[in-house]
C-alpha cells in the first residue's frame, strides 16, 4: 500500500515501517575530470555553487548507513589547551607551544606544595591543598586579576567547544562572576559566568553584536564552592550545523541549559579568563581558581564532553 505524502515506490508495511522499492541502475562511465561547484550540461558548465565547500570524500564502493551518518560529522580540532601550571615574566604557555596566556595584575600561578610535608608524621608542618588539576592552577584575586589571549581563539561564527575548571572562592559571592568571555565591537560574543541570585552558571550569547541585543541564556544550578573541593568542569558547546548552543556542568547538560542560536557571529576580541566587557571597560572579576582551559573548533559530542578538564587531551572521536 502506498501513502500519500510518501515517495514514488514507497510502500507502509504496518505500523511505523516505511520500505521504499528498488530500482536497478546501470554504471555508466564517465572519463571527464571530477568537478566541484559546477555542473555539465548542453551549454557547457553551468550551476556553479555559490557558498563553502569541505572535507569532501569519494568512495569506490557503496556507503552504509552508520558511515554515511559519520560523515556528516566533523572532527574538532584542538585550538589550545592550557594547563596553567606555570608561568615566566606573567605569561603561561599553551602545551603545544601555540599562543600563551598573558596574566594580569591580581592573577597568579599557584603551585601547592612538593608532598615534603605530612601534618599526621610532622606536627609542625601545614597543610597545603593540590592545585585543581595537576601541577598548578590560575588564581584570581576578583578585584583585577585575569588572564586573556592575544585575540580570538574560537570563531564565534562556526562551532566550537570550549573546557574549563573553576572553583569559586566565596560561598555567598556578592555579584556576578564572569570565568571566560569573548568580545565584539559592541558586546561579549559569549561569556560564562556565576549568577549568584540564581546560584547558577550561566552561558550567555547575544544574538547580534550590539548594545542591548536579545540574549540567549542557558544555565546549571549548582552552589558556589567556597574554595573547597575540586570545583566544577564546565564546556560550552556551539553547533552551528544544529543551531544550538550547550552548558555542561561536570560532562553533562539538560533541557534547561540548551537553547538554539540560529545565527552566530564572528567576534575580534581576545579570549578573556576571568572578567567580562562592562560598558566602556571590564567588570564581573572572577574570584577564585581556574585550570585546565580548553579550545575546539567544532561542536564535541556528548562521550567526548566527559573528558574534558582532565589533565590529558579527551579522546576525540
Amino acid at each position: 500500500m502506498r501513502r500519500a505524502g510518501y515517495p514514488e515506490g514507497a510502500q507502509v508495511e504496518g505500523i511505523g515501517r516505511l520500505r521504499i522499492a528498488s530500482t536497478c541502475a546501470t554504471p555508466a562511465e564517465a572519463p571527464g575530470a571530477f568537478q566541484i561547484g559546477r555542473a555539465l550540461g548542453t551549454a557547457g558548465y553551468g550551476d556553479q555553487w555559490h557558498g563553502d565547500i569541505g572535507d569532501v570524500q569519494v568512495h569506490d564502493r557503496v556507503v552504509v548507513p552508520a558511515e554515511a551518518a559519520e560523515l556528516a560529522y566533523r572532527k574538532p580540532k584542538l585550538l589550545g589547551h592550557w594547563s596553567l601550571e606555570n608561568a615566566t615574566d606573567g605569561v603561561s604557555p599553551e602545551q603545544s607551544g601555540g599562543a600563551p596566556l598573558r596574566l594580569g595584575t591580581g592573577a597568579s600561578i599557584y603551585q601547592g606544595s612538593d608532598d615534603s610535608c605530612i601534618p599526621d608524621i610532622d606536627p609542625d608542618c601545614t597543610y597545603v591543598p593540590p592545585p585543581l588539576v595537576g601541577d598548578g592552577h590560575l588564581r584570581l584575586d576578583g578585584e583585577s586579576g585575569y588572564a586573556a589571549a592575544d585575540g580570538p581563539v574560537v570563531d564565534t561564527g562556526d562551532s566550537f567547544t570550549l573546557g574549563v575548571v573553576v572553583r569559586l572562592a566565596d560561598s555567598e559571592p556578592a555579584h556576578p562572576m564572569t570565568v571566560l568571555s569573548q568580545a565584539g565591537e559592541h558586546t561579549d560574543a559569549f561569556k560564562v559566568r556565576y549568577e549568584p541570585s540564581t546560584h547558577t552558571w550561566q552561558l550567555v550569547m547575544p544574538e547580534k553584536d550590539e548594545a542591548g541585543a536579545p540574549e540567549k541564556v542557558v544555565s546549571q544550578i549548582v552552589g558556589a564552592d567556597g574554595g573547597e573541593g575540586q570545583g566544577h568542569r564546565l564546556a560550552v558547546v556551539y553547533d552551528d550545523a544544529t543551531d544550538t548552543i550547550k552548558l555542561y556542568l561536570d560532562g553533562y547538560t539538560n533541557a534547561q541549559a540548551t537553547a538554539t542560536l540560529p545565527d552566530g557571529w564572528h567576534s575580534t576580541g581576545a579570549l578573556q579568563i576571568g572578567r567580562a566587557r562592562s560598558g566602556d571597560g571590564w567588570g564581573e572579576y572572577l574570584h577564585g581558581d581556574v585550570d585546565e582551559l580548553q579550545a575546539y573548533s567544532g561542536a564535541l559530542r556528548d562521550g567526548d564532553i566527559i573528558g574534558l578538564g582532565q589533565s590529558t587531551d579527551p579522546c576525540v572521536c
